[in-house]
Parts: structure tokens; C-alpha cells; sequence
């Protein structure tokens, strides 16, 4: 049984060369009940970097990863004794009461939905005196308009999505360098295949977490993205890069169910949400973030990348290939939400045998046993979207058409399972889910056409 606490504390991080100390406490009045450090280190120092530029972007590292510790004592407070400005205090609520909406929903812990965030409100330093301005000040908490990208911090994650965009951005000529959280092997397949050098930042999380959930704490998805964004962002600082790419496509922006008044969403870290949020949040001088295939669907993602053949024998989506522990570690389980999305949406645009190699010879279609997991990604009635990095129903759907056109799909058993053969999509639906999606996306103009492109 875990102690009851009062708040989950964040304290300032502390820097020290590449690494970085992320401390958070659990209270109950002057009682700290559980210590938490986090270390995470960087693949370069920062102390070439301006502290006004710095100091704000570890901040927001430090709310953002607070979150693996506050779901453990959820739906307690999180307190920054340190204060808050108001960006950092609108950053940290809507990532805690958004990105926690999956933790708060499998959990029922509604309250989280509604999360406090306590701490005195401090000045924000980009904002001017308004006893000094004109009679028409300059709103220095917008954004100031982004520069047209020079060196691009990519993102990867070993799946299909990012390899996109690093072909696409390579053929555009843009000068790139690859970034990933953690080492592990689909990655850094990635990144050879690519021949492009990757940076690897380090993140351990406090021990002392897995024995609180051991012993039952709430425990469950946290806006990962979240951090990673933080992470590449500090990156791209130590290393001189202007802009980091993430690979977050129009499908993250969809959510999985309405619950208590509110949508809730497993992929919001990586929705166009969170996404303007960052970018709001960050200080003057900070690197341009920005998602790169954020008009575009899962479909026509795949569709690009069914191209990239080099590709096809060392990416994955399965999160069984990211297990902690390395024994545990697999390309494709070939039996998870992951497995049967990326098998529906590569199928239309691969010969039955290209796809089969990917997926180790096994044709995930053809396993019965799957067929509720294949429902719950077409959208059938009564049946909740996975709460997976998955497309939407409408996408599943086409896709679906496709294969009943595909030569070497149209006589599967699987399309003829009765309650696949009465899901449909319209001309309307196919070309909804091939279009670019205009002004849903905030891509500066410079890296507009390449998304086009794709």
C-alpha cells in the first residue's frame, strides 16, 4: 500500500556538465515520504548556451517529466514551492490534465482530469513592464516568427514515420542530424541504413518508481512525447541545431474516447495541442519545433514509405521492441494494436510476400484470434480505439478498401469474415484521408513542400 501524500514536489534541476538532475519529493505537511532523482544526460554540455535560453527549456524538462512520478500519487497536487510564470503554469496543467487523461481513464481517477498545480506565480522575464511600454507594446509572449530552418534536429523512433522523414528532408537538402532517447537496436539500424550520425540522449528514471508501483501506486501512460520533445530541444541547443523535426502525423490529433466531459487521448503529447503548446511555452532564442508530417495521415505515410525498401528489414512499431529489459525484446510481437495497424496500412501498398518478410513470415491477417483487435481499429460500433500510436477508423477503413483491390489480398478469408465484408469506405473517405490537411499543422515555409512532397 503506497502512503497518502498532500503534493508531488518539483524542485529546480540542476545541471552539472551533460547531465542534468531532475528532483521531485512526495509531502505529506513537512514530511517528504518518497525522494525521487531522475538523471538524464545529454550528448553534449550546454554551457556554451545563453542561461536565458537554458534555464527556462530545463524547466519545462522538469514539469513535464514530474508526471512519471506524480500518476503514483495521483490525484494528489503538484507543487513547485520555486514558483511558476504563467506560461510554465499553463504548460505544466494542460500537459498534467491532457497527458494524464489515459493514466486518469484505465485507473478511475476522474480527479485527475482536473489536476491542481500549486506554487507562487513568478514574472515572466520575455514579458515588458507595461509601465515603460507605448501606446502599442509589443506582446513579447507570442512566438516570435520562426527563421527559415538551417541545420534540422530529426527525431527517431524506429518506425516508419520518422525514416519519412528523413528521406524526405534529405531530398529536399536539408542538413540533418538524428536524435533518439535511449539506445536500442531499430534505431540505430535506423540511423546506419540512413548513414546519418545519430545523438543519443540518456534518461533513468528513480528506482525507487518501480517499487511504488510493485506495491500498487496508480500506474500507467504518461506523455512521453512530452519529454522527448524537452530532450530534443536541449539537444539542439547543446549541438547547434535551429530546428528539431518530430514525426507526428495528423492521426495523433484524434482521440480514443469521451469520458467525464473531456476527449481522451493516449497519442495527445503528440497532437498538434500539445504541439502549439510547446512551441508557446518555449523562451526567445529556443530552437524551432515543429512536426513535419502533421498534415498527413498514417495511409499516406505508409504509402511513402512502402518506397523505402532499404528500410523494410530494421524498422518497427512494436512496443516490444523497446522493453526495459533486453531479453524481453522482440522486432514484431505480430499480436498487439501496433502489429495489426501497421500490417493493415503497409498491406495495400506491399506485395503479399514483401510484407510477410516484415513481419517475419507471419501473416497477422490470417490469426482469428486477432480479428476483435482488427474491429477495434476499423471503428465498428461498440468497440473503442486501441489506446496504441495508432490511425483513425477512417484510415483502417480505406485501407481495407485497398486491399479488396490488391491482387494479392482480395481473396484473404480475412475479407470475407462477415463483419469485415460490411465495413465500406466512400470516394469521399479515400480522398479525405490522401489530402494534405491544410492549415492543421504549424510547418514554417521552408518545410511546407517537402511535406507536400510526401
Amino acid at each position: 500500500m503506497v502512503d497518502e501524500v498532500e503534493a508531488l514536489v518539483c524542485e529546480a534541476p540542476v545541471l552539472e556538465g551533460r547531465t542534468i538532475s531532475l528532483r521531485y519529493a512526495a509531502v505529506a505537511g513537512d514530511e517528504v515520504r518518497h525522494a525521487f532523482t531522475e538523471v538524464v544526460e545529454l550528448p553534449a554540455p550546454l554551457d556554451h548556451v545563453a542561461e536565458a535560453v537554458r534555464e527556462p527549456v530545463l524547466r519545462l524538462l522538469s514539469l513535464a517529466a514530474s508526471l512519471s512520478y506524480a500518476k503514483a500519487f495521483a490525484p494528489a497536487p503538484i507543487s513547485v514551492p520555486g514558483g511558476l510564470t504563467v506560461r510554465e503554469r499553463t504548460f505544466l496543467t494542460e500537459v498534467a490534465r491532457n497527458g494524464l487523461g489515459e493514466l486518469a481513464y484505465v485507473n478511475d481517477l476522474p480527479a485527475v482530469l482536473d489536476l491542481e498545480v500549486l506554487g507562487p506565480e513568478l514574472p515572466d522575464p520575455e514579458l515588458p513592464d507595461p509601465e515603460l511600454a507605448g501606446p502599442d507594446p509589443v506582446d513579447a509572449s507570442a512566438p516570435a516568427p520562426a527563421a527559415e530552418p538551417q541545420r534540422l534536429l530529426v527525431a527517431v523512433g524506429g518506425g516508419k514515420d520518422s525514416i519519412v522523414s528523413i528521406e524526405a528532408l534529405r531530398g529536399a537538402g536539408h542538413e540533418i542530424g538524428l536524435f533518439s532517447v535511449g539506445s536500442y537496436a531499430p534505431i540505430e539500424a535506423t540511423a546506419e541504413v540512413a548513414g546519418v550520425p545519430l545523438s543519443t540522449v540518456r534518461r533513468r528514471l528513480d528506482p525507487h518508481l518501480f517499487e511504488l508501483n510493485a506495491a500498487g501506486a496508480p500506474n500507467g501512460h504518461v506523455p512521453v512525447t512530452a519529454v522527448n520533445s524537452l530532450l530534443a530541444l536541449l539537444t539542439a541547443l547543446a549541438l547547434g541545431h535551429d530546428t528539431v523535426v518530430f514525426s507526428n502525423e495528423a492521426s495523433s490529433s484524434f482521440g480514443n474516447v469521451a469520458w467525464h466531459g473531456r476527449t481522451i487521448n493516449h497519442q495527445w503529447s503528440k497532437g498538434l495541442d500539445f504541439e502549439r503548446l510547446l512551441r508557446e511555452s518555449l523562451p526567445a532564442g529556443a530552437p524551432t519545433y515543429v512536426s513535419l508530417l502533421r498534415p498527413l495521415t498514417e495511409l499516406r505515410i505508409a504509402r511513402r514509405f512502402a518506397d523505402h525498401t532499404a528500410y523494410h528489414r530494421v524498422f518497427t512499431s512494436c512496443n516490444r521492441a523497446f522493453k526495459l529489459a533486453e531479453g524481453d525484446r522482440t522486432s514484431w510481437c505480430g499480436d498487439c494494436p501496433k502489429c495489426r495497424f501497421v500490417f493493415l496500412c503497409l498491406a495495400p501498398f506491399l506485395s503479399r510476400a514483401a510484407l510477410l518478410d516484415v513481419f517475419g513470415g507471419r501473416d497477422v491477417l490470417a490469426d482469428e484470434a486477432q480479428l476483435t483487435g482488427f474491429l477495434e481499429l476499423l471503428g465498428v460500433d461498440g468497440l473503442l480505439k486501441p489506446f496504441e500510436c495508432v490511425g483513425e477508423p477512417d484510415e483502417c477503413r480505406v485501407a481495407l478498401a485497398l486491399l479488396r483491390e490488391h491482387t494479392d489480398w482480395r481473396d484473404h478469408p480475412f475479407l470475407a469474415h462477415p463483419e469485415v465484408a460490411a465495413i465500406t469506405a466512400t470516394p469521399a473517405e479515400r480522398e479525405a484521408v490522401f489530402a494534405f490537411r491544410e492549415g492543421e499543422h504549424l510547418l514554417p515555409p521552408a518545410l511546407e513542400p517537402v511535406a507536400r512532397a510526401v
